[in-house]
């Protein structure tokens, strides 16, 4: 079988042994040397050598695309596929796939955890301990799980995921999702509601959509201006969705109670970003996704879909 070539384009694992492994019978993995701009030259040399190319966060805009004069597959090792030029993919006839389910136990905990912690006043009562303080009311009010509304925006598989286990904890759950219908939930502990009325009913508002031109900035100060006073705002999905002025804004003038985050509109936030270290704001770095197991599981995912194109076959969960 003739020797192919799969370039990674980028990575943060300490090495690529299970990509090199998986495919070590059928292809040379090589990471990418250059980067866009000034190094996008080097950079688009290695691609068009690319039989694959496999992407983490490096930006394959239409330039790059270009560049890829043999390339079967472009495989992400995450869901979102923000940072690819699809449509430029598809004009070459490049499939496009990601891997769409191995982090849905990761980010559906991490999303209610972000919750939990902030409507058990966990950051506030924290705080007031290591001050030396040992106030009972640092806090207050604090409500029952199973009084509270939780609003899922964006219903797919890890929207599911939130709400079931939301549910499972004795909360009320309502969804937003302009792809579904109710009976594409008759089945979930869900209710589907408009997006407006979403807002205005829940305690709690996780969002859980892909970054499109249709949610950039889909949470503005009109959003937030619907949600109750006493709600929290909790976004693991992309930073651009949200309108981080607007939010700090909200926060500020008492519009919402607090907001937990995985994800900024730059990251990492610079230093006068107000959310970063908001009194109100609970803050990860764009880490729900992961536990070892995740990070094992989209690897060898990736390196699956690469080798069955490259043997001959059709690609699993291809986008385009």
């Amino acid at each position: 079988m003739s020797q192919h070539t799969v370039v990674v384009t980028d990575h943060d694992f300490t090495d690529l042994s299970i990509e090199r492994e998986g495919l070590a019978d059928i292809a040379e993995v090589v990471e990418l040397t250059g980067d866009v701009g000034e190094d996008a030259a080097d950079a688009h040399e290695t691609l068009s050598r690319a039989d694959a190319v496999i992407n983490l966060r490096y930006d394959l805009d239409a330039a790059a695309i270009d560049a890829l004069e043999d390339c079967r597959v472009i495989s992400r090792y995450g869901i979102g596929v923000d940072n690819i030029d699809v449509e430029a993919a598809s004009e070459r006839d490049i499939p496009v796939t990601n891997v769409p389910d191995y982090c849905l136990e990761e980010v559906s905990v991490h999303a209610l955890t972000l919750y939990l912690a902030l409507a058990r006043g966990l950051k506030s009562y924290d705080a007031d301990v290591a001050d030396g303080g040992w106030d009972r009311g640092a806090a207050t009010p604090i409500h029952r799980l199973s009084t509270r509304t939780v609003g899922v925006v964006g219903y797919g598989a890890i929207g599911r995921a939130v709400g079931e286990r939301a549910a499972a904890l004795g909360a009320n759950v309502v969804a937003s999702d302009p792809f579904l219908t109710a009976e594409d939930v008759t089945e979930d502990p869900a209710d589907l509601v408009e997006f407006e009325d979403l807002l205005a009913r829940s305690d709690f508002v996780t969002v859980h959509s892909p970054l499109t031109p249709e949610t950039r900035d889909l949470f503005d100060a009109d959003a937030f201006a619907q949600m109750n006073d006493d709600a929290y705002f909790v976004n693991v999905a992309r930073g651009p969705i949200v309108d981080g002025d607007a939010l700090a804004a909200a926060l500020d003038d008492g519009e919402l109670a607090g907001a937990g985050l995985d994800v900024f509109p730059e990251e990492p936030p610079s230093a006068d970003d107000p959310l970063r270290d908001h009194q109100k704001v609970l803050t990860t770095p764009h880490v729900a996704w992961y536990s070892e197991e995740a990070n094992e599981q989209r690897r060898h995912t990736v390196t699956d879909i690469v080798r069955t194109v490259l043997t001959g076959g059709d690609p699993d969960n291809v986008v385009n």
